[in-house]
């Protein structure tokens, strides 16, 4: 089951018409009967109102692109980096699994390209099929109203009735979407991703077809490579790891890293290394956040680099060691 998000457009007013005013939807949303021409007018005003940069309205499609719902970001907030998120289905299509795959695409949206760091979920309280539905969700945290009590009042003065609280965290989507799998076969294709960590190519191919490559998968999509190679029993080195740009500070490197020592553990090894270049601030900053410790230094390890590498204004002369206990 795959649906597609597609912009606004008129085109798509009769179907959506047709399915807003079924009584099973139309009474969720507590919409008053109207015609194609208020369709359309709602269309319209989304489209201004995106283009504002207010919301990200998106007609969801079916397999067949057939229009089954419609789903928002709505009330974007660039600087709280939150929104809320607004959605529905032809009664059709309840209970088929188009709720799930049309909030995995829509929540993309709103952490790998606006990157917003949470997405509120509001429903009425008189509403619960749409609270059920939202409680199927494996990465929703659940009656926030204590947390968020700002956003609580104004989504109950928005609605004029009482309302639960519901929201998508980053963190927690992240976790869901990514996944890592083992690559099989030839590593020529990864040669792009890998020189994102390590610019050297004459240095990457020397370890490209050792040890263990796998896939960094957000969803269906490549976010980065990882290539770990044994040192001993009970020590395994972190050679590389390159997110794509797409999905960089996004969290994606954090939640891997976290599934890679999972891996680790499950291999019997005792030990993680990891090292990186003394030029490397963010990176130094993120491998101790994730708990590894200094281990040692490697002067001069990229001196005979054919180029040298420069970052945020230092060049990476030292291979700085780092490792945790598993």
């Amino acid at each position: 089951m795959v649906v597609t998000l597609v912009r606004h457009d008129i085109k798509y007013a009769e179907a959506m018409h047709a399915l807003s005013s079924m009584p099973q939807v139309r009474d969720a949303l507590g919409l008053p009967a109207g015609k194609v021409e208020d369709t359309i007018n709602f269309i319209k005003r989304e489209c201004v109102d995106e283009e504002a940069g207010k919301t990200v309205p998106r007609v969801v499609l079916d397999e067949e692109g057939q229009l089954i719902g419609v789903t928002a970001l709505m009330f974007i907030d660039h600087n709280k980096k939150s929104c809320h998120i607004g959605s529905w289905l032809g009664h059709e299509f309840w209970g088929k699994g188009y709720n799930l795959q049309a909030k995995v695409a829509i929540l993309d949206i709103a952490f790998f390209e606006l990157g917003l760091k949470r997405v509120f979920a509001g429903a009425r309280k008189v509403n619960i099929r749409s609270q059920k539905a939202q409680e199927k969700l494996s990465f929703i945290r659940l009656g926030v109203e204590n947390d968020f009590p700002q956003e609580h009042s104004w989504l109950e003065i928005k609605e004029k009735q009482p309302c639960v609280l519901n929201v998508f965290e980053r963190e927690d989507f992240v976790q869901y979407r990514t996944t890592l799998k083992k690559v099989e076969g030839v590593r020529e294709d990864y040669l792009p991703q890998l020189l994102l960590a390590d610019e050297s190519e004459v240095a990457v191919r020397e370890y490209l077809n050792d040890g263990e490559l796998y896939e960094i998968k957000c969803g269906e999509q490549l976010a980065g490579v990882a290539l770990l190679l044994e040192q001993s029993d009970s020590t395994v080195e972190l050679k590389n790891i390159a997110i794509v740009p797409k999905y960089q500070g996004k969290g994606l490197g954090k939640e891997a890293l976290r599934q890679i020592t999972t891996i680790c553990q499950s291999q019997g090894y005792q030990t993680i290394i990891v090292g990186t270049a003394n030029s490397s601030i963010d990176n130094i900053a993120f491998y101790q956040k994730a708990g590894f410790r200094m281990e040692a230094i490697e002067k001069d390890f990229f001196s005979n680099y054919p180029e040298p590498i420069y970052e945020n204004g230092i060049r990476a002369l030292d291979m700085i060691f780092f490792s945790k206990a598993l």
